[in-house]
């Protein structure tokens, strides 16, 4: 997926759908036009958890225009999305249509999703998104410090390299 590709796939989409939806994981890199690597699905979900048939064969029609295919589009992002009790305080529109909205995550939301599995690619692209919206950055940094202890303090949880990231990111982002 390319910048280009995205921003075609976000047009048709806010034409064709109906809703709120939100682009998310490292397709909102592409999307923003930080290609510093390939993401090869569309993490394109409903706001309102209620998607249908109809809008399926939609995503699926939209990204068969754009020569990708159909099963591009991947909504398992829903699930996690889904726990954020303050996910919608956190959005930032990117293209209105008719009857659509599309979102992308601020800064926050982005890192407290990629905070999830929290990859050697999932603590680049949180560097990258940061890097590029610092005002953003600056309003939640406390926030987002947080999360970083609170994922920390949970010992049981993942490996000691997810632990070392961790805690190289908290110290970048605490300078």
């Amino acid at each position: 997926m390319n910048h280009a590709t995205l921003k075609k796939f976000v047009q048709l989409a806010s034409k064709s759908l109906t809703g709120e939806w939100v682009i998310i994981g490292g397709t909102v890199m592409a999307v923003l036009g930080l290609e510093y690597r390939v993401t090869v699905d569309i993490d394109f979900v409903n706001l309102n958890g209620k998607e249908s048939n109809s809008d399926s064969l939609k995503l699926m029609e939209i990204a068969e225009t754009l020569g990708l295919p159909v099963e591009s589009v991947n909504q398992a992002g829903a699930y996690f999305l889904s726990k954020i009790d303050d996910a919608r305080e956190h959005l930032v529109e990117i293209q209105k249509g008719p009857r659509c909205t599309i979102y992308r995550p601020d800064v926050y939301l982005f890192v407290k999703l990629k905070l999830g599995r929290f990859t050697q690619t999932d603590f680049d692209d949180c560097l990258i998104m940061i890097e590029n919206h610092p005002a953003e950055f600056a309003k939640t940094k406390k926030q987002i410090l947080k999360l970083i202890q609170s994922k920390l303090g949970k010992k049981a949880e993942g490996s000691e390299e997810l632990r070392a990231r961790l805690l190289s990111f908290k110290a970048k982002l605490a300078t």
